[in-house]
């Protein structure tokens, strides 16, 4: 099985990176910076991961991306998307708009875009899993989080939607 992360570079990504290729599963690991991306693969072993410097944010890139991936690669059978963001606590009136819209690019667009790229050859071969990392924020509000929980409840209702 190939196992597709996003945020791979460190936290949640990381950790799912190290158990699906403790485990021997393929991985490609997806990630913005090069040097994390390039630690991690040595880690694993080069043989069965495939690290990509990509911007989940870049939705061209995305889709070129994914339909250049080498053929041993392409089959790919889970998709976590868990790269994110939090940026930012405060006030809405006072934050900089730009760490909202960073937020909305990465959490929300992101996420959307991975999704669309993977998920027509999972359903063409009638099988594999989309897990998307979600966040209590996105239920339960706390100071200076309003963007951040908003993305994070898109995240919950784009996942019960499809």
């Amino acid at each position: 099985m190939i196992v597709l992360i996003t945020g791979a570079t460190s936290g949640i990504g990381k950790s799912c990176a190290e158990l699906f290729s403790k485990k021997g599963y393929k991985t490609i690991l997806i990630g913005r910076r090069k040097d994390r991306l390039v630690k991690l693969a040595k880690k694993l072993g080069s043989k069965n991961n495939l690290p990509i410097q990509l911007d989940v944010r870049d939705k061209d890139e995305v889709f070129l991306t994914i339909s250049k991936l080498p053929k041993k690669f392409k089959k790919i059978s889970i998709l976590i998307n868990n790269a994110g963001l939090a940026w930012g606590l405060e006030s809405a009136h006072k934050i900089d708009v730009q760490k909202w819209e960073t937020m909305i690019d990465t959490n929300c667009k992101g996420l959307v875009y991975m999704t669309r790229a993977i998920l027509p050859g999972l359903i063409n071969r009638n099988k594999g899993h989309i897990v998307n990392i979600g966040s209590v924020a996105g239920n339960y509000p706390y100071g200076g989080g309003n963007v951040y929980g908003g993305t994070k409840a898109f995240v919950k209702q784009f996942s019960l939607g499809l």
